[in-house]
């Protein structure tokens, strides 16, 4: 099956209905929604209580605390709806880069014949009310320096509506960098200027449903505004053309990449 990437070089961005296997998306959902409890019990010692109705409130009320600098960063990112580094190298989560169908997509919008993907992915739950969950407007790039070249694919496992909320692209962003500097809170970047832009809700989206877009693109987070936890995962691949200085999954061999003695891990070995 050939799938036409043009849109993703016209605009830096496109989104695939349907692309990648249910059953792949299932495993990955369940999977995150077992390991929750263990991202909430890092919370609970500072009062965040577990029930949907209330977690998002109580993380967004301590982050806007004077003191929120004081909480552990990896426990303050974890509180921005990461999950810690224990889930995220789950094995469970390659489920869906493993998809023939997006592999095909990826390797025509990177024009590469082989895939490699930055590891580990990013997993993602964004209680209800959780504002400060929510990326503000920002380049890839911006976090990525590592890589000489990538792009990232967004996939929702649950679904995604306006109240839900989902990914903000802006049309026509991606071409310059933008420099930028890190967030008083020390999670997040400053949010870039979008005046003037326009901005695409990349709304609805289902189970299956993938967004790509390019390292330059500006986008952010959409609230979470529904009665449920919204779950997504991230990665980000680059092809035979490009490099990493940090780990990465040769998605053809299924070997995981460390850098060398140079500090780079090359597409080349």
């Amino acid at each position: 099956m050939d799938f036409d990437t043009q849109p993703f070089f016209r605009d830096g961005f496109q989104i695939f209905r349907g692309l990648v296997a249910l059953d792949r998306v299932a495993v990955v959902k369940q999977r995150l929604e077992t390991r929750l409890n263990s991202a909430l019990d890092l919370m609970r010692p500072l009062g965040v209580r577990p029930e949907v109705a209330h977690a998002g409130g109580d993380i967004r009320a301590l982050l806007a605390a004077p003191n929120a600098q004081s909480i552990d960063m990896d426990l303050r990112v974890t509180m921005t709806g990461s999950f810690p580094l224990d889930v995220r190298l789950d094995p469970v989560l390659l489920e869906i880069p493993h998809d023939e169908n997006l592999q095909r997509v990826l390797k025509s919008a990177l024009n590469t014949s082989h895939l490699r993907m930055h590891m580990p992915p990013m997993a993602r739950f964004i209680f209800p009310g959780n504002f400060d969950a929510g990326v503000p407007p920002h380049q890839d790039v911006s976090y990525n320096h590592h890589m000489s070249n990538f792009l990232t694919l967004w996939t929702p496992l649950v679904e995604i509506d306006e109240a839900c909320g989902g990914v903000t692209v802006f049309r026509a962003s991606d071409r310059t960098e933008f420099s930028t500097q890190l967030s008083a809170l020390g999670v997040w970047n400053e949010g870039l200027d979008t005046e003037g832009l326009e901005p695409v809700n990349c709304t609805p989206m289902s189970p299956g449903d993938v967004l790509i877009f390019n390292k330059l693109l500006i986008h952010r987070s959409m609230p979470n505004l529904s009665d449920r936890i919204r779950f997504s995962m991230d990665y980000r691949f680059f092809g035979d053309q490009d490099s990493s200085s940090k780990h990465y999954l040769d998605l053809s061999t299924g070997q995981v990449i460390a850098p060398n003695e140079t500090g780079r891990a090359s597409s080349d070995e």
